[in-house]
């Protein structure tokens, strides 16, 4: 039977990363900290850009390095370094550039000195990551989202007993059976000491375990979801503030539990032979509160707004919502990162080489070193800064390209697929992400990523004139060109093929006498825009230039931000601590008075709506079908409801 659950933590789960750096080179670092400037600390541990990295999972280990060219057109896309020895020279693949007071800009290509293959170096520079730290939130997101067996550590002896070392599941003739505690919980009792305990119930023989006001959850849910403030939802409930978070928690592991089940061993036993990915990120204004005890003036005051990002992604015609990461570490302490920094001397290491890098606070702040040019009140000011950080609530933002990265990773091991689209905005953080992930189906053509960007800065009215003005040229060119009774996406799809004949989407570098495609950054606008966006404008930065105009319109007239963008909708209108600021009353600017304040809860919100908006609200397509997203792509035959989650065992 199925055991009680809890959420995991990085003592309970199996997961891990490993030190790049093994016991001898941490002791030449201590030497070589106080005896080296930083930059020359940087300079001779720079070569760790190109070491990989490695996450660990269930003893599985996963090399993690992702530093190289990110340009698809070029010829070192995705391509490890290496020295060319047989070169005069002996040039290498990359340089690394705009190395300066410890900050590395990133790689550079070189020139192509062996021209073995086909394709040049676009003299490309991509910005450098930290592999480790890329491991660090890969674990992090796996952590947040695992469940485990709950254990208990049992005395079934009282001290002296001769059969202590027996109990009552591997040894049932040495104990007696004494029926079941007011929790349902199975009694044992030594037949030599006759000592009696209790073990913990299975979730089945008691659903309430360590949970009082069970009779509310169906309501609490409710409340939740339909952007019902804290307040009032403790005042309707007549709960305390701490009740409704031990709520949220016992809720957010009851879908962890039955996503475990339903999405990913659903996964692991479906193969796609296609995904339209549709990612975007969402901000929503923290509420930077003072821990209890750290107000008052004469504390420094830290920024009381932050933007917290929330990235997430969706397949595009069944709506199904992969993941929803929020780039916030609500686990790590300051004193962590202390610690770090003082083992790893992360405070003199390129950014490419640091455990934390994202992280807000990469590092402590140490006093200067004999050859450090850093002036002692340079330091006190950014210690000062780090230590105003432990005032205010737990954790603390991450970069939202490494959770991006993270993010997209994890997507990549939970789905059976070889050909993906991508569809997101002009986000250089999704772009570099998805570039570093999915190189080699990139590489291989068998995947291309794709812009939607609309013009933002448009009043409703003047989107809609634009809606009914392309409306109108459609129409217009069915009737001028004698295409009544085709399909609405056959229609767009000849729209665009007819532009993309005088229209390239790429410009070209002529060397050698041959043409060579790059990215041209020349979208084209989308025949049929939705009602509230105007214009929308569609781009592919992969190369596409060896497809007809047909082909490559069959691919631009499907994209589009409609599943992705529902979602977001739903978290706005549905979870009160996640919805658009106010207006205030005089008018004066907005007003965040029911933002979230820990961003822990909000990825315990969002979870627990994703797994209710793919399997619990189903939605009317086109073809009249009214199925859940889960439904749609096939992982599920039936519509779930709040109490199936809820009360799932």
């Amino acid at each position: 039977m199925p055991k009680l659950k809890e959420l995991a933590n990085e003592a309970s789960l199996d997961v891990s990363t490993i030190c790049p750096y093994p016991d001898k080179e941490l002791e030449q670092m201590d030497k070589d900290y106080k005896a080296l400037s930083p930059i020359d600390f940087g300079k001779k541990y720079r070569y760790l850009i190109f070491s990989p990295s490695h996450l660990v999972e269930q003893s599985k280990s996963f090399p993690i390095q992702m530093n190289y060219c990110n340009n698809p057109f070029c010829k070192w896309f995705g391509m490890p370094q290496q020295k060319f020895e047989n070169v005069k020279s002996k040039p290498s693949r990359y340089k690394i550039v705009g190395v300066r007071s410890g900050v590395s800009r990133g790689l550079a290509c070189n020139e192509d000195v062996v021209k073995d293959t086909e394709g040049i170096s676009m003299n490309c520079i991509t910005e450098s990551v930290s592999n480790w730290s890329i491991a660090e939130e890969i674990k992090r997101l796996i952590t947040i989202n695992a469940v485990v067996d709950k254990e208990e550590e049992y005395i079934f002896h009282k001290d002296g007993c001769s059969d202590f070392d027996k109990n009552p599941f591997d040894n049932k003739k040495a104990f007696y059976s004494r029926g079941k505690s007011t929790g349902n919980s199975q009694k044992y009792q030594c037949k030599t000491c006759k000592k009696i305990t209790n073990v913990l119930p299975t979730a089945r023989e008691n659903f309430s375990y360590n949970q009082n006001k069970n009779d509310v959850l169906p309501l609490f849910t409710e409340l939740l979801v339909s952007r019902t403030p804290v307040k009032r939802t403790c005042e309707i409930l007549d709960i305390s503030p701490k009740t409704y978070y031990h709520k949220l928690e016992w809720l957010y592991r009851k879908c962890l539990e039955f996503l475990e089940k339903y999405e990913t061993k659903a996964f692991k036993n479906k193969e796609f032979d296609k995904i339209w990915l549709n990612t975007d990120k969402m901000i929503y204004y923290l509420n930077n509160v003072r821990r209890k005890g750290k107000g008052g003036l004469h504390y420094d005051i830290e920024d009381t707004k932050f933007q917290t990002f929330l990235v997430a992604s969706s397949e595009l015609y069944s709506r199904y919502v992969f993941r929803a990461d929020i780039a916030y570490d609500f686990n790590i302490t300051q004193e962590q990162i202390e610690a770090d920094t003082i083992k790893y001397h992360d405070d003199h290491l390129y950014g490419f080489a640091r455990k934390n890098e994202r992280l807000r606070f990469p590092y402590a702040p140490q006093p200067p070193t004999p050859n450090d040019d850093e002036t002692k009140s340079e330091y006190e000011l950014r210690l000062s800064e780090f230590n105003r950080r432990k005032d205010y609530i737990e954790g603390m933002h991450t970069n939202s390209k490494y959770t991006s990265v993270a993010h997209y990773w994890l997507i990549k091991e939970m789905i059976n697929c070889n050909k993906w689209n991508f569809i997101s905005d002009e986000d250089s953080s999704l772009i570099d992400a998805i570039m570093r992930v999915f190189t080699q189906s990139i590489k291989d053509k068998q995947s291309h990523y794709f812009l939607c960007k609309l013009d933002r800065s448009l009043t409703k009215r003047e989107a809609y004139n634009l809606f009914t003005e392309a409306m109108r040229e459609l129409k217009k060119w069915v009737k001028d060109n004698g295409k009544k009774g085709l399909s609405s996406f056959e229609i767009q799809k000849q729209m665009i093929a007819e532009v993309l004949d005088y229209h390239s989407l790429y410009d070209y570098v002529v060397k050698d006498g041959k043409r060579y495609p790059k990215w041209g950054k020349n979208p084209i606008e989308h025949p049929l825009p939705s009602i509230d966006e105007g214009v929308r404008y569609v781009d592919c930065i992969t190369d596409l230039a060896d497809k007809s105009s047909n082909e490559v319109a069959d691919y631009l007239a499907r994209v589009n931000s409609h599943s992705i963008n529902a979602f977001f909708n739903q978290i706005r209108r549905s979870i009160s601590i996640l919805e658009r600021p106010l207006v205030t009353a005089r008018g004066e600017g907005k007003s965040f008075i029911y933002s979230n304040y820990n961003p822990k809860y909000a990825q315990y919100a969002i979870t627990i709506l994703r797994t209710f908006y793919n399997f619990c609200w189903a939605f009317k397509s086109g073809n009249g079908d009214v199925l859940t997203p889960a439904q749609r792509i096939g992982i599920t035959d039936k519509q779930f409801n709040y109490n199936d989650i809820i009360y799932f065992s």
